[in-house]
């Protein structure tokens, strides 16, 4: 069973790191953190996910890529790449 949230950081591109969640459902990615800043990121968007150097990269059509990193147990990393490139 795969779970719908995980605690993580993220950056688009080479911006500001975020701390927060990813959720995700059948039709978007959506990362709320700190503050206010929230982004969503449709499944149909991205093109490759990547899952090195303890991160996953997400790269999106038209928009740049979006990194993510787990504040969560061992392993989740995998689960939440197959979770976003299923």
């Amino acid at each position: 069973m795969h779970r719908s949230s995980y605690a993580i950081w993220w950056n688009e591109e080479n911006g500001p790191r975020h701390v927060g969640k990813l959720e995700v459902s059948p039709l978007h990615a959506l990362l709320s953190g700190n503050g206010s800043k929230r982004l969503a990121v449709p499944l149909d968007a991205i093109t490759t996910v990547e899952c090195r150097a303890g991160e996953v990269r997400l790269n999106r059509r038209n928009e740049g890529f979006v990194r993510i990193g787990s504040l969560d147990a061992p392993g989740t990393l995998r689960e939440l790449a197959h979770a976003l490139g299923a």
